[in-house]
Formats: C-alpha cells, structure tokens, sequence
C-alpha cells in the first residue's frame, strides 16, 4: 500500500429504532486514501449490516442540513459510483461542517463521522482500516424495515 495518513473518526448512528438510546458508536483508524465506497462497505461489515441498499455521502451542519453533497448520485451495493473515486482526504477538511452517511432511503440508518485532530502512525502489522473501540448496543438492520409500525 502507498504511503498515507491515518484518520481516526468516531462514528456514530444518529437515530435508534429500539429508542432506548443507547447508540452504538466506534473509534475507527482508516487510511485517508479509503475511498467513501470503501467506508461504506468498512461500515456494512462493522454492523453486520447486509449491503442491500443503496447510500449516500453528505455534509452539514446536522443530518437534516445538507450543505454539501459529494455525488448528485446514489451509490448501490455493488457499485460505488462516484462514491469510488473520492477518498477521505478529498473530503476533510470540512470547515465547520459534519461527515453524514445515508443508507437505506426507507429506513433512513444515518450515521456522523467526528474526524479527531490528533495524528495517529501506521504500526507495522496492523490491517487498516480498524476498529480501536466500540460500546453501546450494536445496530440490527431489521430492526426498522421501513413500514408504518409506528417506529
């Protein structure tokens, strides 16, 4: 692998189907040169979700506030689209604004990226990207499958 810098973000589902709000979260080290389609699929495997849906990257304020978007195109399963080629160091630095991460458009599973400032070295014998630490009740996929049950 080429040279590159390691990022660590502390990522996090922005809303719980369960509501008893204990979101999950992890601090990850991932190479800057991941493409978004990489850390879509880092994600998908981090919670155990089944990549059957398509995604989306965007910036903002908040996850209702979308100040930037990365592609005027959805990613898909099996084809990252635009999502390929925009790496991590593409996007940071945001200036003000937070990472968001959309996937499923019926069950709205959005998760916010907190990039850390400090620099962090790449140790030999170490597959990035990695989770450094994870807590809180892990996601299931099936737990909202976007009907109208009152979630």
């Amino acid at each position: 692998m080429e040279n590159f810098e390691l990022y660590t973000l502390k990522i996090f589902n922005t809303w719980d189907p369960t509501d008893d709000k204990n979101f999950w979260e992890c601090v990850v080290e991932i190479p800057d040169i991941c493409s978004l389609y990489q850390l879509h699929l880092f994600i998908q495997d981090t919670v155990d979700f089944e990549n059957d849906h398509m995604f989306e990257f965007y910036a903002g304020r908040n996850e209702d506030n979308r100040k930037l978007e990365f592609s005027q195109n959805s990613g898909y399963p099996d084809d990252g689209g635009d999502y390929e080629t925009i790496t991590l160091k593409d996007v940071y630095p945001l200036k003000g604004l937070k990472l968001y991460y959309f996937f499923d458009y019926g069950a709205n599973w959005i998760f916010e990226f907190h990039k850390k400032r400090k620099k962090v070295i790449p140790q030999k014998g170490l597959i990035y990207p990695r989770i450094v630490s994870d807590n809180g009740i892990k996601l299931r996929q099936n737990d909202y499958e976007g009907d109208d049950e009152g979630y």
